[in-house]
C-alpha cells in the first residue's frame, strides 16, 4: 500500500494552507546537469523548450502553407523508394537543433518520424525498436540527440544517433506505485532544472521526475473543482520559466475538458473551463483540449480534438490601468479534423498534429502581423 508520505492531495490553492502566511509559495531548488563542452557549446543557442513570447492566435493564416501527409522513403540498403503515410498522429516535438527537425509520433505503425521543418517537410528518419504505440515525446535539454518518449505504461529516454532506448522506467503492466504508470501521455521537461513532467493518464495524476527517473516525491492527481469524487484524465502538459505548468486534461463523453494552471510543486493557481461555474474558474469553450504552449508570460494555447468550430483557444493577459484581465480567443483551422499535438519553431511558426487526418500542418503569422511584432 502507498504511503500517505508520498501522496499528493488534490491540489489547493497557494496561500489557503493553515498555518502559512499570506502569499506563501513553495520554491524548487535549481539543480545543475553536467554537460560535456562540446554539448555546451553546441546548446548555447538551442537549449531553451520553453517560450518567452506566444503570439496571439489571431496573428496566423488559417490554411497552412505545409502540409506532410503522404511522403517518400528510399531504404537505405536496397535504395528502393515507397510513399507512406502515418497512423493516428498524436504527440509531436521540435528538436533543439539548429535544423529544428520534427519528431512525430507515429502511433499505430509503433515508429517515430523525423521531418524537416525548414523546407519541404520531407522525411529524414524512421526509428523503430522498442517503439510500440508511442504517444507523446520532448527534447531533452542539452542532449540534441536525446528524447523522452511515452508509451504503453512507461517513460523511455531515447537515443536517435544510437536509434535505441537507453533508459526506461515504468513495465508493461499498468500500476499505481511511483514508478508504475497507466498509459502516460504528455510529457514536458523544465529546461531550468531538467525536471521531467508527466501525464499519467488513466491514473489522473502528474508526475515529476529527476533527469535519470528518480521520482522527486512530487506528483498531483486531477479532479473537478470541488468535485474530488470526479478524477479527470490529464493529456498534454507545458511549463514555462516562471513557475507554471498548464495541464489540459478531459474524461469525454461526462467531462469535456478543461486547462488546470499549477505551480511547478502542483498547487492550483487557476482552472479553465465551461462546464462548471465555481470560483476561480474562468468560463473558456473547450471541448478535449490535446497539445498545449505556454509562454513565459503566463498565455497558453491549446487545440481543441473534438471541436469544428472552435479548433483552438488561446488565453492571454491584456493588462490595462494596472490591473490583468484574461482573453479568451477561438481560431478555426477548417483544414483540421483532429488536432492533437502542438509546436512551435523559434521563428513562432505553428505546427499542429492531426490525429484523425494523419497529418502535420504548419501555419505561418501573416505579413501586416510580422510587421507590427518587428515594430
Amino acid at each position: 500500500m502507498e504511503s500517505d508520505l508520498t501522496k499528493r492531495r488534490p491540489s489547493v490553492i497557494p496561500g489557503s494552507l493553515p498555518g502559512l502566511p499570506a502569499g506563501w509559495a513553495p520554491s524548487i531548488d535549481t539543480v545543475e546537469e553536467d554537460v560535456s563542452d562540446d554539448e555546451e557549446n553546441n546548446s548555447k543557442s538551442y537549449s531553451s523548450t520553453t517560450i518567452s513570447y506566444l503570439p496571439p492566435i489571431t496573428n496566423y493564416e488559417t490554411k497552412p502553407y505545409l502540409t506532410i501527409k503522404k511522403f517518400q522513403y528510399e531504404n537505405p540498403t536496397s535504395g528502393q523508394t515507397t510513399t507512406m503515410s502515418m497512423a493516428h498522429t498524436y504527440g509531436i516535438c521540435i528538436l533543439n537543433t539548429e535544423a529544428e527537425e520534427i519528431i512525430a509520433c507515429d502511433h499505430y505503425n509503433n515508429r517515430l518520424l523525423m521531418f524537416d521543418s525548414n523546407t519541404d517537410g520531407r522525411l529524414l528518419q524512421i526509428f523503430r525498436g522498442d517503439l510500440a504505440t508511442p504517444e507523446c515525446v520532448a527534447p531533452r535539454p542539452h542532449h540534441k540527440q536525446h528524447i523522452y518518449v511515452t508509451k504503453g505504461h512507461s517513460i523511455s529516454l531515447y537515443d536517435l544517433e544510437k536509434k535505441k532506448v537507453i533508459q526506461k522506467l515504468g513495465t508493461e503492466e499498468s500500476g499505481h506505485a511511483n514508478n508504475r504508470f497507466n498509459l502516460p501521455s504528455g510529457i514536458t521537461v523544465d529546461p531550468t532544472n531538467g525536471e521531467i513532467y508527466m501525464c499519467d493518464t488513466w491514473n489522473h495524476r502528474i508526475c515529476v521526475f529527476s533527469p535519470d527517473f528518480r521520482f522527486v516525491n512530487r506528483r498531483w492527481y486531477l479532479t473537478r473543482w470541488q468535485q474530488t469524487y470526479h478524477k479527470v484524465k490529464p493529456n498534454f502538459i507545458a511549463v514555462n520559466a516562471n513557475n507554471q505548468c498548464a495541464v489540459t486534461c478531459e474524461d469525454a463523453p461526462n467531462y469535456r475538458g478543461a486547462v488546470y494552471v499549477f505551480d511547478k510543486m502542483g498547487y492550483i493557481q487557476k482552472i479553465y473551463d465551461n462546464d462548471t461555474r465555481s470560483k476561480p474558474i474562468v468560463d473558456a469553450k473547450l471541448s478535449i483540449p490535446h497539445g498545449i504552449l505556454l509562454d513565459d508570460d503566463g498565455n497558453w494555447l491549446t487545440v481543441c480534438y473534438s471541436d469544428p468550430e472552435a479548433r483552438s483557444v488561446e488565453r492571454r493577459s491584456n493588462i490595462q490601468d494596472d490591473q490583468d484581465n484574461e482573453i479568451i480567443s477561438y481560431w478555426r483551422g477548417k483544414d483540421l479534423k483532429g488536432p492533437s499535438g502542438l509546436a512551435m519553431k523559434r521563428d513562432q511558426t505553428l505546427i499542429i498534429g492531426d490525429r484523425d487526418n494523419n497529418s502535420i500542418s504548419f501555419f505561418k503569422q501573416q505579413e501586416a502581423s510580422k510587421s507590427e511584432a518587428a515594430k
